[in-house]
């Protein structure tokens, strides 16, 4: 087993996996690999002056054998002296609740928080977990042929998690080296017959691929972690470039889950970093709703979208995301549910605070000069009450200095608003139900001409972003 240290040990020392004198939480399942993992780092620890701890999760998809499985590991920490902590999670009841999740990808996302209670409760700032060599081959087959090119780099050997670090000293060696490893050390496994099951995607890669693969080369799954090494040192370089133009170009909204880009700087970037920008706004937007759906051809058609000749038009991607484009906007929002057609009755001296904290104020005219489209001055013979609505069909508007009316969804055109922005916009309209204003944008021909200090009612729009600057 000389070759099988030196090689792990190596490796730790290359990707500066383990300092001396570390605390380290181990998973082990008391399958063959993380128990290999546990032994070798137990074999380890005086030369190291390690601290370990042991985290087991079962699951519950075998009832009293995975029960079984989770005492065995217990029992072996136990004559090992290693301190243990175990858990079971009923994994088929969450999965039921999300209907549309995997069971691998809701059994993962649970396991690693428990890891994470564990890290966070004990201070231990590394977890090693114990994929191996043909993990990674089959990690990399998997996200490629999904069409999962962002992550095609593979399993890390060593990242940021929890307030830690999550360490995989094992990517160097392979199931057949570990399987050898356990031999020598006569240490008894546990089995979990699910491993060969066909139903789940990784068995099928790696009962049919793998073998074929290793056939050609014995030694792939080296050149895959060079691989792997490779690509992830390319992309810390890309990203640091792609977060620079990402600062640049985005936009994110106060109110609701929503973010837009400013397309004019986003179309002047190299692609490569097009496409890692869009991967970001998703990876922040589906940050507390992880989806297995999401693939580059849904990178690639958010970048068609933005490069199309028309100026505005939708995507509907995974979990009810929303991507508009509307001219020299892109808006990626989960918050846009049906939009209610809304009305309100505005009396004098009133204030209205819309949902999105935009505002419609009134107040008496001053000395202040009060011109541009955000102020509405009232001719003395408006009769109270005015209303406030969203638009409706077939909505016209009498400017001054124009003969006839325009049409409201013209004016939306002419002053490019966004499609999600139009139905919640306000319009302002008198008693008899003419409109007298849609902020902002445009003034009727009733605004008076003349205004009296002290008597003449102003209207003010103070939209949303000054209405947050206003409140500090």
């Amino acid at each position: 087993m000389n070759d099988f240290d030196a090689k792990v040990k190596k490796f730790i020392i290359k990707h500066q996996l383990i300092p001396d004198e570390s605390h380290i939480l181990i998973g082990v399942s008391g399958g063959p690999d993380s128990l290999a993992l546990l032994h070798f780092l137990k074999r380890i620890q005086e030369e190291m002056q390690l601290k370990l701890t042991v985290a087991h999760v079962d699951h519950m998809f075998r009832g009293e054998e995975s029960y079984e499985d989770m005492k065995y590991v217990e029992k072996i920490c136990r004559e090992w002296n290693i301190p243990f902590h175990g858990e079971r999670i009923n994994v088929p009841k969450e999965i039921k609740k999300r209907k549309s999740a995997s069971s691998e990808a809701v059994a993962r996302e649970l396991r690693y928080t428990y890891f994470a209670s564990i890290m966070e409760k004990y201070h231990i700032p590394i977890l090693a977990l114990a994929h191996h060599g043909d993990d990674q081959i089959e990690t990399i087959l998997m996200r490629l042929t999904r069409g999962t090119t962002s992550k095609a780099a593979g399993i890390q050997v060593k990242r940021p998690f929890a307030d830690g670090v999550v360490i995989r000293p094992f990517l160097c060696v392979t199931k057949n080296e570990i399987e050898k490893y356990l031999e020598h050390y006569r240490l008894q496994p546990v089995y979990d017959p699910t491993n060969k099951s066909d139903i789940y995607t990784r068995n099928r890669y790696r009962k049919y691929i793998l073998p074929f693969l290793k056939k050609e080369n014995p030694n792939v799954h080296v050149h895959f972690q060079r691989f792997s090494e490779q690509l992830i040192e390319d992309e810390k370089y890309l990203m640091e470039l792609t977060k620079e133009t990402y600062n640049k170009i985005v936009i994110e909204e106060k109110v609701g889950l929503t973010l837009s880009i400013k397309l004019g700087v986003f179309l002047e970037s190299p692609l490569p970093l097009q496409r890692r920008c869009i991967h970001l706004i998703l990876n922040y937007l589906y940050q507390n709703r992880p989806s297995e759906n999401l693939s580059a051809n849904h990178i690639d058609a958010i970048i068609e979208l933005i490069k199309s000749p028309n100026p505005s038009g939708e995507l509907h991607l995974p979990d009810k995301l929303k991507v508009y484009r509307s001219y020299e906007k892109c808006i990626f929002t989960f918050s846009l549910e049906k939009i209610e057609p809304y009305i309100y009755t505005w009396q004098e001296g009133e204030t209205i605070t819309f949902p999105n904290g935009s505002q419609l104020k009134m107040f008496v005219a001053d000395d202040e000069v009060r011109v541009g489209n955000e102020y509405f001055i009232l001719d003395d013979n408006t009769t109270f009450p005015l209303y406030v609505r969203s638009r409706k069909n077939g909505d016209r508007i009498r400017l001054k200095g124009m003969k006839g009316s325009k049409k409201i969804k013209s004016l939306f055109i002419d002053n490019k608003i966004p499609i999600p922005d139009r139905d919640t916009w306000p319009i302002v309209t008198d008693r008899q139900g003419e409109i007298l204003w849609v902020p902002l944008l445009k003034k009727s021909k009733y605004e008076s001409s003349r205004m009296i200090k002290g008597k003449t009612l102003i209207l003010q729009y103070i939209k949303q972003s000054d209405f947050w600057e206003e409140q500090g």
